[in-house]
């Protein structure tokens, strides 16, 4: 990743960070999603968590320079952003039926 991809993945980081933190905050969310996100918190919290992982990506190109530790920087925030499906998974379930 130069530059050129690494700028506008940044400034995507920092979108879905935003829609996160509104989505934490106050449970709103873009229209597009609100049909089928039944916890908007937790979709808020997955949301962070993908921006926490394109930031990494993201820093490990502009501010790592040993290839070694570039490498587990990059891995690091893949692992951050393969948590983030199951997360958005569950926020898109239903919630289970009362016990009678």
């Amino acid at each position: 990743m130069n530059v050129y991809v690494g700028i506008p993945v940044g400034v995507l980081a920092l979108v879905v960070a935003a829609l996160g933190v509104v989505a934490v905050r106050t449970g709103w969310l873009l229209p597009a999603q609100r049909k089928h996100v039944v916890r908007p918190r937790l979709f808020g919290w997955a949301q962070l968590l993908v921006a926490a992982g394109l930031a990494l990506q993201v820093a490990a190109v502009v501010l790592v320079t040993d290839p070694a530790a570039q490498g587990y920087v990059r891995f690091a925030g893949l692992a951050v952003m393969l948590v983030a499906p199951g997360m958005i998974w569950a926020a898109q379930r239903p919630a289970r039926a009362a016990a009678r």
